[in-house]
């Protein structure tokens, strides 16, 4: 049989270069991790500010909308107009027609 050679492990708690670099690693993604979270935070409270003002928009426009409406119509029209002082005809409108010589 071949001698065995005991391995001792080595148990003193030393720093070496390899743990540095790998400390470093782990504290960049610590880092990195950590500012993204804030980022995406950032980004989450934007878009519901976003999606308040578009409902906000959204209810001005309707209510634009129907004010539009409610203007074109031929009652308000007619009550607009007769406050400057324009009535509506009694009779028909008719074609004058231009006779060709």
């Amino acid at each position: 049989m071949a001698k065995e050679k005991k391995v001792k492990a080595n148990l003193e708690p030393t720093l070496s270069q390899d743990w540095l670099y790998f400390l470093a690693f782990l504290f960049g993604l610590a880092m990195l991790y950590i500012y993204l979270t804030h980022r995406i935070d950032n980004i989450v409270r934007d878009i519901e500010k976003t999606k308040k003002n578009l409902v906000e928009l959204r209810a001005e426009n309707i209510t634009l909308k129907s004010e539009i409406m409610n203007n074109r119509s031929r009652e308000n029209l007619e009550r607009r107009l007769e406050s400057r002082g324009v009535k509506e005809p009694n009779r028909a409108a008719y074609l004058i027609k231009k006779k060709n010589d």
